[in-house]
């Protein structure tokens, strides 16, 4: 990782550690904001994806994926912040099923990564978390304050990992000739 990734991954990871305390500060505006936030860093990634397909990846192998998946991260901002004062179940909606996707992508991947024997403990217990919270967050939907506990957990988590990568070593491999 070059230095300025690092120091971008640093400076997100204290952000979104601020916004989480932010929203456990002060929970009753936590479910507008985080439509808001959520929308607006759907629509930033969306767009930079759709740029990347137009430089770049519209000549490499696999750039439609790109392209259809900048397409699909800019309707979901936009659908995101067409409902941001939307109810609090509809929120809860997407967050279980955010919390479902991540959990069962961290399983495969950790299953995939076990398979070729290189470390997979920490993302099975990742996904293993995210199901949980996810879990938790179904037994405890009456509670609107819940909601916005278990999205500052989430991004308690994610803010934790990226401020981690910034100090983990990264591994360089050379292939002698």
């Amino acid at each position: 990782m070059k230095k300025l990734a690092r120091f971008r991954n640093l400076i997100l990871g204290i952000v979104m550690l601020v916004f989480a305390m932010v929203l456990l500060i002060w929970p009753q505006f936590g479910t507008p904001m985080i439509m808001l936030v959520a929308g607006i860093g759907l629509l930033i990634y969306g767009i930079y994806s759709l740029i990347f397909y137009c430089t770049m990846a519209v000549h490499m192998v696999g750039g439609k994926r790109i392209l259809f998946r900048s397409v699909l991260l800019l309707d979901l901002g936009v659908f995101m912040l067409s409902s941001y004062r939307g109810s609090e179940r509809l929120i809860l909606l997407y967050l279980l099923v955010l919390l479902a996707a991540y959990g069962a992508i961290d399983l495969v991947r950790a299953l995939e990564f076990r398979k070729e024997k290189a470390a997979w403990r920490v993302r099975a217990a990742s996904g293993v978390l995210c199901i949980v919270i996810m879990i938790a967050a179904f037994v405890f939907r009456k509670n609107p304050n819940t909601l916005v506990y278990i999205f500052c957990l989430g991004l308690i988590s994610a803010a934790l990992g990226k401020i981690a990568s910034v100090f983990r070593k990264t591994a360089v491999i050379y292939i002698p000739e």
